[in-house]
């Protein structure tokens, strides 16, 4: 992404609605897998950005950062977090040695030669039975200038991520949209904008609200949270995933 989203991501990460809501869903799978286990995890953040999620997950065991972009290793160290650089077209991880992989907005990056081969390269580290747990922008449609300023790619569907998981050799656990009960807004802010936007290079969404306007929509996000507990949500702006390396298991709602 634009080095400058960075600094805008570090400054609202801690208290941005949506960042808090992605998290709060995050923690809350890996805290149930630690809880199944009954120990310490040993958990890999893949593009793990300015570190807020590496400091969320630090209680639930022991977690390792690593980005390809120099400024969210320094960001990340400002956080007290030692992230390593990496690149995950060629990151070298050891066979079964991680029990949860968390990848988080970063598979969808032009950065990322293919998918298919990086997710391989997790489900040869993962142990076996481990985790994958992955957010992705979705709907090719909603492309804005927000894909511009963080290099997308290519916004995801629900069967084609659902394929290539398969293909890099995960059961699907856990598919859904996310960001649903805000979609239709959303959807509408991103087409009003046009599909380049305004801006040359592309201007993010990343801004934090008002206050107010902010406690508000932490508090759809967390009833959505919930509501994830029970259905999956038909759209959304994003998709979310758990995924298995292993046997096969039934698909929760």
């Amino acid at each position: 992404m634009n080095p400058s989203e960075y600094r805008v991501m570090f400054e609202a990460e801690d208290t941005h609605w949506w960042y808090v809501g992605l998290h709060e869903l995050v923690l809350a799978h890996v805290t149930r897998e630690a809880e199944r286990l009954g120990r310490p995890l040993r958990i890999l953040d893949a593009g793990c950005g300015t570190g807020r999620l590496c400091q969320l997950l630090a209680p639930l065991g022991h977690v390792q950062g690593v980005d390809a972009s120099p400024e969210a290793v320094r960001y990340s160290s400002r956080r007290g977090v030692a992230a390593q650089r990496g690149d995950l077209n060629a990151l070298e991880l050891e066979p079964a040695s991680y029990d949860v992989i968390t990848c988080i907005d970063v598979l969808y990056h032009a950065g990322v030669r293919s998918d298919v081969e990086v997710m391989k390269a997790f489900c040869t580290a993962l142990r076996p039975g481990g985790m994958l747990v992955l957010n992705l922008v979705a709907l090719e449609w909603l492309r804005s200038s927000h894909d511009v300023a963080v290099h997308t790619r290519e916004r995801y569907d629900e069967r084609t991520l659902r394929t290539r998981l398969a293909a890099a050799g995960f059961t699907v656990e856990l598919l859904t949209f996310r960001v649903g009960l805000l979609f239709p807004l959303i959807a509408s802010y991103r087409l009003l904008r046009g599909r380049w936007g305004r801006r040359k290079g592309g201007e993010s969404d990343v801004a934090l609200p008002s206050p107010c306007v902010n406690a508000l929509l932490v508090r759809v996000m967390r009833a959505e949270n919930a509501v994830l507990r029970r259905v999956k949500l038909p759209i959304g702006s994003s998709l979310f995933a758990i995924a298995r390396k292993g046997e096969a298991v039934q698909e929760k709602l």
